[in-house]
């Protein structure tokens, strides 16, 4: 039962992981400002041009030619370049966790070879990864900018990620597009929690 424990409070923050991880694409962030009702640009930037630019900041997060890229662009000032860079070093921590624990977490679960503790994992983990991704979307909704702000200042230096209106950065990811992306993770992972909890409890009920 020691191998069920650990896998169940692995599971949730590897499926939250496997989530940020889909939302770090090009596709996500076409599906963003698509659908996402963003406001216009302040200063008269069309829409296509701000995705351009959207994209260009993913890729600096993303690998080190996205970086020089980024720098290179000539458009973000000293102080977003570096918070772009914080923020590279903490995906590279977070996605380097995902790549490294999820094989790690799959071997073990087949491991089980018990379909009643297999079932049991993935029902309890689930269960977990629900509540959180619920307590998510509640607070979202209710203090979205509160949210944001305790979250920014847990992971990175407090007033690093505070930028100018006018700041490229700002202008291209207003809080409309990270309010949509926590939204949109979030039911992400609350569907595929529910879809694996179902799962889960009927190979840890059902008679083999």
């Amino acid at each position: 039962m020691k191998r069920v424990a650990l896998l169940s409070l692995l599971f949730p923050f590897l499926l939250i992981l496997f989530c940020v991880r889909l939302a770090f694409t090009g596709f996500f962030v076409e599906l963003n400002y698509r659908f996402g009702d963003l406001p216009p640009d302040r200063w008269g930037m069309d829409q296509a041009q701000r995705l351009d630019i959207a994209k260009l900041g993913l890729r600096s997060v993303l690998s080190e030619e996205g970086m020089k890229e980024f720098v290179n662009s000539g458009l973000f000032r000293d102080k977003e370049i570096r918070h772009m860079q914080d923020v590279k070093n903490l995906l590279s921590l977070l996605f380097g966790f995902l790549y490294l624990f999820l094989p790690f977490w799959l071997l073990l679960f087949f491991s089980l070879r018990d379909k009643k503790k297999m079932g049991l994992t993935l029902f309890l983990g689930a269960t977990f990864g629900e509540v959180l991704a619920v307590f998510v979307v509640v607070f979202s909704v209710i203090n979205y900018e509160l949210l944001f702000e305790a979250f920014h200042d847990l992971v990175f230096e407090p007033g690093s990620w505070r930028f100018l209106e006018e700041d490229m950065l700002l202008r291209v990811y207003p809080m409309e597009f990270w309010y949509n992306a926590t939204v949109w993770v979030s039911l992400l992972v609350f569907a595929l929690n529910s879809l694996l909890q179902g799962v889960g409890f009927i190979l840890w009920r059902k008679t083999f």
